[in-house]
């Protein structure tokens, strides 16, 4: 890429971020571990939606399965499920934090501009500048008080992150390349808003991208340490009933991307596939607060209109399969009903298509609607959920009936969210004000309840 054909001849840079930490190295080589570095600052260092009477832990990595193959025609994404070791209570619906790493190659090539592979693995620790002009300046809570260049770029520091205009102004200053000075200013402007807009919002250059663009470039790794985003665990739904098996065990489902695969899933798929049953890999994880998002044995009774696309069909793996448990237990026990609707691209992208068909046939599942986005009308969710408008509204105005939406909280579930709404204006003759009264009243009552991922 040119740089030279995104710098204006006028601009006026944003205000730099200024560096307020020093780094000290303290002699001596850290032996290397796999334990995450963040699981090393103490109970100064929160996780996201943590419950309170579990903190993250190492689990074992009991098995690996890809449930839908990569389809370049179709650009059907590969989705792996994997089975951990569990080490505590959860219902179906419940969710987990993972916390990833980086990829051991960015760390390298990072480590490398830095000019610190030979003190990669050296003992250092940080500490507030002596020429500090911040008043409140804080050494980061997520990175530990002893550490080590290598161990603070895998698991402290997000590396793929959108970069913000202050950032780009103060990478400016750390490179002797003058037309890399000049782009990295100019990005930073409001005079190259569109350039920004181009380059970073929409072709989606992020921190590391901007620094193979500029090769000159190199921060200092304190200035990195207090500037760069925390590495944030991702949740993830669980795919499986605590009813399923003895041996306590929970499954998350996740999809890869063909380009550019996210940072948590490069890691889970590169430990599972270096995985075995003679020596498994491990990966952090803690339970996330429960929410309304679940089916207990106390919903056993209840109905449950489910919705969903593509991997958010993984909860619902759980709900049926606890459900189906529930049945065989308390078999004198009237079970409520369950409708199902599914999106995906493909017949081969449905994720464990076969038992869904199996719970259909034998009435587990009282509807079952399937739709494809690369086949014949229907093709959407909302455009079956319109077909069946009338019975649809008829079912959701029970007073046992619950509907749940999983799925991409950016669009789909919006899309999803209006089909429902057009369901309710016509079913019940409503105007769309009053139609979106009646949701507010579902959303308060419980009985419209969604998880959504960004």
């Amino acid at each position: 890429m040119d740089l030279g054909a995104y710098i204006l001849s006028e601009y006026i840079p944003a205000k730099p971020l200024v560096c307020n930490l020093e780094v000290c190295f303290t002699g001596g080589e850290q032996t290397p571990t796999k334990v995450c570095a963040q699981l090393k600052c103490g109970d100064v260092l929160k996780f996201p939606f943590a419950r309170l009477d579990s903190k993250p832990r190492s689990v074992e990595i009991k098995e690996s399965k890809v449930l839908v193959a990569v389809d370049k025609a179709t650009e059907t994404k590969r989705v792996v499920e994997l089975t951990l070791e569990s080490t505590f209570d959860y219902q179906p619906g419940d969710t987990i934090g993972i916390l990833p790493n980086n990829k051991p190659e960015q760390v390298e090539s990072l480590l490398h501009r830095l000019e610190l592979l030979d003190q990669a693995d050296a003992n250092c620790h940080f500490k507030i500048a002596l020429n500090c002009a911040k008043k409140n300046a804080k050494l980061p809570a997520h990175i530990p008080a002893t550490t080590s260049p290598r161990e603070i770029l895998t698991h402290s520091l997000s590396l793929n992150f959108v970069p913000q205009k202050q950032l780009l102004s103060a990478l400016a200053g750390f490179t002797n390349d003058d037309k890399e000075r000049c782009f990295l200013s100019c990005l930073s402007s409001k005079q190259a808003t569109e350039h920004y807009q181009s380059l970073i919002l929409e072709q989606g250059l992020l921190f590391m991208d901007i620094l193979k663009l500029c090769v000159n470039c190199r921060p200092s790794l304190a200035f990195l340490a207090e500037h760069l985003p925390r590495l944030l665990p991702r949740p993830y739904s669980i795919a499986n009933s605590p009813l399923e098996d003895g041996d306590r065990k929970l499954r998350v489902i996740y999809s890869l991307l063909s380009q550019r695969p996210g940072v948590t899933t490069s890691m889970l798929e590169a430990a599972a596939q270096q995985s075995s049953p003679e020596h498994p890999n491990k990966v952090v994880i803690y339970p996330r607060i429960s929410n309304q998002f679940r089916y207990t044995n106390q919903d056993l009774g209840s109905n449950q209109i489910l919705i969903a696309v593509g991997t958010g069909l993984a909860p619902f793996l759980g709900f049926l399969a606890h459900k189906e448990e529930l049945m065989k237990q308390q078999s004198q026990q009237e079970s409520g009903h369950s409708w199902l609707y599914i999106g995906a691209k493909t017949p081969k992208a449905i994720l464990k298509r076969e038992k869904l068909l199996a719970w259909h046939q034998s009435s587990l599942l009282e509807r079952l609607r399937i739709c494809y986005s690369r086949g014949e009308s229907p093709i959407y969710v909302q455009e079956m959920l319109e077909e069946d408008c009338d019975d649809l509204v008829k079912f959701l105005m029970k007073p046992e009936t619950v509907l749940y939406i999983c799925a991409d909280g950016a669009k789909i579930s919006q899309s999803i969210a209006s089909g429902l709404s057009r369901c309710l204006q016509k079913a019940l003759h409503l105007t769309e004000e009053e139609a979106s009264q009646v949701f507010k009243e579902l959303k308060t009552q419980g009985k419209y309840r969604e998880d959504v991922w960004l």
